[in-house]
């Protein structure tokens, strides 16, 4: 049994003692491990998983799908709060991001760096390709980008040591849980493009993927590239999506009436998926 707690995304459900704002934060539990991946921007996640009944300082890992704040700025309250679980982050999650806008550029950074997991004492794993956390649960990065269409917005950039460059997100990382029905994947905001995730991951495990929920940053995608995305997604017959946060209304709309044999859910602030 894999249990999917949301603790937090943009939109909130029929619990409304609940507090949603632009984010992500989910709550994995296997048969006996958890799993906090993303943290979101501040305390609600946290303070959502209290009402949730739902504990985080025994966490067996936390997972940062990549370093931009709406995921990733919420870690050190969850550290101050007692979370202190080895830390997941793909390669230069500490590279900081930014939005460009003409000559203006605006932080999207964790607000964090490594000098604060060294203060706190935070194991650090980075994770290149694939990292197995334990038997059936994995990281997975360094996707392949087959579908050239799936593009990160050129507001996007980066600042490395030679200067600002446009971010391809190498630090982006998905959750993989291998189950007797196929594969499960857990993603953030899959700004490689989820299609190009979604194969990647295929390939590198060697089984079908039966169920993927997170983010789909569909919700700049024009008509063309969804119309695309829909064709695709419906030939890879996967049996049961989830998006939410980055996703859009237009797309939610497509996967939900899509036709394409999908069950399918938009999760909202304190929904769960219970898979067996």
């Amino acid at each position: 049994m894999v249990i999917l707690r949301t603790l937090l995304e943009n939109n909130l459900s029929r619990n409304r003692a609940l507090v949603a704002e632009h984010g992500l934060s989910f709550l994995v539990e296997t048969d006996d491990k958890k799993i906090l991946f993303d943290c979101s921007a501040g305390k609600a996640a946290r303070k959502n998983a209290e009402k949730m009944h739902v504990s985080l300082t025994d966490v067996d890992y936390v997972i940062l799908s990549h370093s931009h704040y709406d995921h990733a700025a919420g870690y050190p309250d969850m550290v101050s709060c007692g979370v202190h679980a080895p830390l997941v982050t793909g390669v230069r999650f500490f590279e900081e991001k930014y939005a460009r806008d003409g000559e203006k550029y605006t932080y999207l950074g964790c607000g964090f760096g490594p000098e604060f997991l060294e203060k706190n004492k935070i194991r650090h794993l980075v994770c290149e390709k694939t990292l197995t956390l334990f038997k059936g649960c994995h990281v997975m990065g360094g996707f392949e980008r087959k579908h050239t269409f799936e593009k990160p917005p050129a507001r996007f950039v980066r600042q490395t040591a030679d200067g600002m460059v446009a971010d391809d997100f190498p630090d982006e990382v998905c959750l993989v849980i291998e189950e007797k029905k196929g594969l499960i994947v857990i993603a953030g905001c899959s700004h490689p493009g989820i299609l190009n995730m979604i194969e990647s991951v295929k390939e590198c495990f060697g089984r079908p993927v039966y169920a993927v929920f997170g983010g789909s940053h569909l919700v700049e995608a024009d008509e063309a590239r969804l119309a695309e995305t829909m064709k695709i997604f419906r030939e890879m017959g996967i049996g049961m999506a989830g998006f939410n946060h980055c996703t859009g209304d237009v797309a939610q709309e497509r996967m939900g009436t899509g036709g394409s044999g999908t069950a399918y859910t938009h999760l909202k602030t304190g929904d769960c998926m219970f898979l067996s």
